[in-house]
């Protein structure tokens, strides 16, 4: 009979364990980290394509707005301001007013006041230039900042400025402000404006902030 003699095997001893579970949770860590830095930097970038493409979008808006009005009614040739008074021809939207009001941009068309930027946006420096040389030849820069908070866990902001140099169209056949209502005034930082009720000028029940 021939008896086989069985090798001692060498078992996992605890000090190759113990290194083996330092080395698996040291690369779970550095996974994690990666992952973790790769999610916020996506989400940076998310936040700052959405500042990009709302900003570009309200600026066009405004732009279209001011570029078929007959012309500018406030602020004066030379003079900038936080609002922009603008008269049109159409006397539902005679004025159009632009001002920012609490991180925000109001329009108003007559007595009726909106906003017309996005939540979730602050916009700041909300700035017109009237930079017209003459009646005939009218146009206004416009400039504003847009912030938007970073939704992670160490907070933190991006911030944008749009600015832009608008021509109105030129237009030698006025029709807009038929009943020769005074021209706007800020007083104690408040705006106000005359509105045709056919062929009355009454005062606007709108109000918006000027600077």
């Amino acid at each position: 009979m021939t008896v086989k003699f069985l090798r001692n095997r060498p078992g996992t001893s605890l000090v190759e364990l113990l290194m083996f579970l330092a080395f698996f949770a040291l690369c779970s860590g550095i996974l994690i980290g990666v992952l973790v830095s790769s999610s916020e930097q996506r989400t940076r970038q998310q936040t700052i394509a959405s500042v990009e493409q709302e900003g570009m979008q309200l600026l066009q808006m405004l732009t279209r707005r001011m570029r078929r009005a007959e012309r500018i009614a406030y602020p004066a040739m030379g003079a900038s301001n936080s609002v922009l008074v603008l008269q049109l021809a159409d006397e539902v939207q005679d004025p159009t007013v632009i001002a920012l009001e609490t991180g925000a941009i109001k329009v108003a068309e007559g007595n009726s006041v909106r906003t017309v930027s996005s939540n979730g946006l602050t916009i700041s420096d909300l700035t017109f230039r009237n930079t017209s040389v003459s009646a005939d030849a009218q146009s206004s820069t416009i400039s504003f900042t847009i912030t938007k908070v970073i939704p992670l866990p160490t907070a933190g902001t991006y911030s944008r400025i749009f600015e832009a140099l608008v021509t109105l169209f030129p237009d030698h056949q006025r029709t807009g402000n038929a009943c020769t209502c005074s021209a706007p005034s800020c007083s104690d930082e408040i705006l106000t404006w005359g509105v045709c009720d056919g062929e009355t000028c009454e005062t606007s029940t709108g109000s918006l902030p000027c600077g």
